[in-house]
């Protein structure tokens, strides 16, 4: 330090100590190079944030996201995000987890919400946010809903309005009832969760949702199925490919939103 300090004294020709016995005394000069020093200081560091905020606003995130997945979970990350980051657009690309996960894996998404039976492939960087149940959801006039839970064999012949093909409840319904030797009858395929609820509010069909997909009401009831196993929520990327400075950033806004995986065991 005393080697430094006497080169930048000879440097400038100033003398920025006194030196006594006691230690160093900072003299006049000395005082205004520190006033000087800090102002440079304090300039450097709004000129590093104001590049960080250039560079981020011309970041856009391309986001995954399924419509049962961005009922729970997507909305409390985006708000916490926009406060934070509101320079950073997010480009929400509306697919099945099926569609996502391979969209991932071929660098078409940064970043994804998927839905799994079981953990996420070593491809894949993962964050889990969530622990959930699949359930039929049913007009409270349906029969079924005086059952405290429900075969898979329930749904042979029943109607049904079920997510798009490429939707991991979909995948895994018809996965699961091709095991137990069970025909579902599917009369509407469709992302809009708004019809769903309508159809099933009017007894026109049940449907397999993750459980809170659509809010409490006495219009109908969320009923477990026994073959079905847990659901597992992931914030994922692609573990090969190297992320932006936003997608980082959604990230670390997720695990702060979701410091816990949220475990919901109501089916």
């Amino acid at each position: 330090l005393t080697h430094v300090i006497h080169e930048l004294e000879q440097e400038f020709g100033l003398t920025l100590f006194l030196r006594q016995n006691k230690g160093l005394i900072l003299t006049e000069q000395g005082k205004q190079f520190l006033d000087e020093t800090n102002l440079l200081l304090s300039q450097v560091d709004a000129f590093t944030g104001r590049m960080k905020m250039l560079g981020q606003s011309n970041q856009t995130i391309q986001f995954g996201l399924a419509p049962a997945s961005a009922t729970l979970f997507f909305s409390p990350v985006m708000q916490a995000f926009h406060q934070l980051y509101p320079e950073i657009k997010v480009n929400v690309v509306e697919n099945g987890s099926m569609k996502n996960h391979q969209q991932i894996l071929d660098g078409k998404l940064d970043l994804a919400l998927l839905s799994t039976g079981s953990p996420v492939s070593s491809a894949f960087g993962s964050y889990k946010i969530a622990i959930t149940d699949i359930c039929l959801y049913l007009s409270k006039d349906h029969p079924l809903t005086d059952q405290n839970s429900v075969s898979i064999k329930d749904l042979d012949q029943l109607p049904l309005v079920l997510l798009s093909e490429d939707s991991f409840l979909t995948t895994n319904t018809l996965k699961t009832c091709a095991q137990y030797k069970v025909t579902p009858k599917i009369i509407l395929t469709t992302n809009q969760i708004s019809i769903i609820r309508q159809l099933i509010e009017s007894n026109t069909a049940a449907s397999l949702l993750f459980h809170k997909t659509i809010p409490d009401s006495p219009l109908y009831k969320a009923v477990p199925i026994r073959e079905f196993g847990k659901v597992y929520i992931y914030l994922a990327w692609n573990q090969y490919n190297p992320l932006n400075a936003a997608a980082k950033h959604f990230i670390q806004v997720t695990e702060s939103v979701y410091p816990e995986p949220i475990i919901d065991s109501y089916c």
